[in-house]
């Protein structure tokens, strides 16, 4: 082998090594960026009882079916909470919650 291609093969891995550390900075940066975030779910709400036992919960403003009474009238509260979102949540203590308010 000749002196210019020993160069170019130096060169080519010491291109190939900044452009390996420049991906990978840019997947911790990506990392970081995304697991710094505060989770956009709110985690309290006003739990009610409308009518003979239609569980519901407020959270932000916008009312949510707790059980399956409350589901003909609110989206269910899975949409926002479920184990993904909030792992601790725990929907048969809500539920059982909800039906004290309903004198139940």
């Amino acid at each position: 082998m000749d002196r210019n291609t020993l160069n170019i093969g130096w060169k080519m891995k010491l291109l190939f090594e900044a452009i390996v550390l420049f991906v990978i900075g840019a997947i911790v940066l990506s990392v970081a960026i995304i697991g710094g975030e505060e989770p956009l779910v709110q985690e309290h709400g006003e739990l009610r009882c409308e009518g003979t036992g239609a569980i519901v919960i407020t959270i932000d403003g916008k009312d949510y079916g707790v059980n399956g009474m409350a589901g003909a009238r609110y989206p269910p509260i899975q949409v926002i909470w479920n184990k993904a979102t909030v792992p601790e949540a725990n929907f048969e203590r809500l539920v059982a919650r909800g039906l004290t308010l309903c004198d139940w």
